[in-house]
Formats: C-alpha cells, sequence, structure tokens
C-alpha cells in the first residue's frame, strides 16, 4: 500500500516537472522573441532619430537660404551669369 501511495505520487511529480519544463521552453521562447522585437525597435529608434536629425539639418540650410537677400554679406552677382559656355 505505501510503494502504491509513492508511485502515485512519484508520478504526479514527473507530471508537475514536465509542466515545469515545457513552460520554461516556452518562456525561454518568449524571451528570444521579445529580446528580437526590442533589437528590432532599438534599430528603428535609431534610424528615427538620425533621419530627424538629418531634417533638423536640413530646415536650418532652408532657415538661413531663407534669410539670405541682395544685401546679406558674401553675396555678389556675377555679370552674365544666364551665358551658356560655348562647346
Amino acid at each position: 500500500m505505501c510503494c502504491l501511495k509513492f508511485l502515485f505520487y512519484f508520478s504526479l511529480f514527473i507530471q508537475e516537472v514536465e509542466v515545469i519544463d515545457g513552460i520554461k521552453k516556452i518562456l525561454q521562447q518568449r524571451i528570444g522573441e521579445g529580446f528580437e522585437q526590442l533589437c528590432l525597435l532599438q534599430e528603428a529608434r535609431q534610424q528615427l532619430q538620425a533621419d530627424l536629425q538629418d531634417k533638423n539639418i536640413a530646415l536650418g540650410i532652408d532657415v538661413e537660404q531663407y534669410n539670405l537677400t541682395d544685401r546679406s554679406p558674401g553675396i555678389s552677382f556675377k555679370p552674365d551669369s544666364m551665358r551658356v559656355p560655348k562647346g
């Protein structure tokens, strides 16, 4: 009788261990998927930051160009600027 109880509880223990091992495998898989997703999101963030930096540089250039007038320093007019060189 004692041996039967032991075998019964031992089989329950083995089943619980198998369930826990299955859950551990699923969790490891989810961790891997989460890490992969995190890497993709970080890469996307870096690309967005680089794009934003490029756009801010372009905006700065646009503002500088917008503020230029014919009286701005460093502006000179070239004579016959519409001439097409021969050749």
